[in-house]
């Protein structure tokens, strides 16, 4: 036992430390400061602390593969630290250098690192290449076993399609997205299923492609809610600067749905640089309409307001990330544990698959100058 388990243990019965955890591997992209990989594995690794109460990790880290090593590279350090082996490739470890699958959940946490990025501007991460390497060996052993798939599935459409397909065929208990469905809500908002909207808003900033995919998803965990379920998408608009604002006067998008989300921000507003708005338009199967609008310059928060059928006031709320100490991601860690644990599925996979067709239709309609683009091929029907 380390110092640092000596100075945990009264967190952790000692019979409980006594059992094997579920071991796990995590195929990462790069591993450096407040990288997804970093604030994913510093609290898988070491614990971590969560409405005031401290928890011990529930799984162990048995194996690492990472893909590229900058000069901040935390990763060698870390495995060093806490005694954990890097593998030259994703199936070496999942099978912990072996020739069956030897361990019992995996994670893929395949966001940031030096790729480049697609004509439309999403960056290439290899999420598709690490999750075929992964479920190839699975199938090839015979054994499955629980996979996170952190963000979204793919950069291409058919990917996060192939992905989704795989997942469901091989029966694969599987959890994907963004932190943002699963953080605090201030105030608390919830939806109960068969809820009646008419019009759906969330905000964002910084990079289109980064950070407002987060509030696209944590609208579709809303809007997948409604009355009837979801049933995919129809059509997404994309619009800049003094545009997002003709739009609203011309109805397409609510503004006063805008001032009720802006009411709920926590963190202190940068000051404005001069920064233009960017909207994303979504016409849903249903006629449901949704916008999110990419704000730079009035928000460090995600935000989320929504116009229910009948009810005069909307309804809002901030999805509170915290900023500089990423604490919100100890719900996604909270949440991979309980799915290695368990084997059971927390949340429905299609809410990320509708999320990411929306974000790779918003960017190719900014790609073609804000022209409508339709989307077919996001027939997705599910139920919460």
């Amino acid at each position: 036992m380390t110092r640092r388990d000596l100075a945990l243990a009264p967190l952790m019965p000692f019979a409980a430390a006594q059992q094997r955890k579920p071991r796990v591997a995590c195929i990462l992209n790069a591993y450096f400061p407040n990288s997804h990989a970093d604030v994913f594995m510093s609290r898988l690794l070491e614990g971590y602390r969560l409405n005031g109460q401290s928890h011990r990790p529930r799984v162990e880290v048995a194996s690492l593969y990472v893909d590229q090593f900058p000069y901040n590279d935390m990763a060698r350090d870390q495995a060093e630290e806490y005694g954990v082996k890097i593998y030259p490739s994703a199936a070496e470890a999942v099978r912990l250098g072996g020739s069956k699958i030897a361990v019992d959940g995996v994670a893929i946490i395949g966001e940031h690192g030096d790729y480049p990025r697609t004509p439309r501007g999403n960056f290439m991460y290899p999420r598709r290449r690490r999750f075929d390497e992964v479920v190839d060996a699975m199938k090839a052993d015979g054994r499955v076993v629980p996979l996170l798939n952190d963000k979204y599935f793919a950069y291409e459409w058919a990917d996060a399609r192939h992905m989704y397909d795989r997942v469901r065929e091989l029966r694969i208990p599987f959890q994907c997205g963004s932190t943002l469905p699963l953080t605090w809500r201030r105030p608390p908002l919830e939806f109960a299923p068969g809820t009646r909207f008419d019009e759906l808003l969330a905000v964002s900033f910084s990079d289109l492609e980064e950070h407002a995919y987060h509030a696209i998803e944590l609208l579709q965990a809303m809007a997948e809610r409604r009355a009837g379920g979801e049933t995919g998408v129809a059509e997404v608009r994309y619009a800049e600067g003094d545009e997002v604002w003709k739009l609203a006067k011309e109805g397409l998008w609510s503004r006063p749905l805008l001032d009720a989300a802006l009411t709920r921000r926590v963190n202190p507003a940068p000051p404005g640089k001069g920064q233009k708005p960017e909207a994303i338009f979504v016409r849903y199967n249903s006629g449901l309409r949704a916008s999110i609008v990419n704000l730079n310059a009035s928000t460090r928060d995600y935000l989320f307001a929504a116009k229910e059928t009948g009810r005069a006031e909307p309804r809002s709320s901030c999805f509170y990330i915290q900023l500089y100490n990423h604490n919100h991601w100890s719900f996604m860690v909270r949440k991979f544990e309980d799915l290695v644990i368990s084997r059971k599925q927390p949340d429905p996979p299609e809410r990320t698959l509708v999320a990411n067709g929306i974000m790779l239709a918003g960017l190719e309609s900014r790609l073609r100058g804000g022209k409508l683009v339709a989307t077919p091929e996001m027939a997705v029907s599910y139920r919460v």
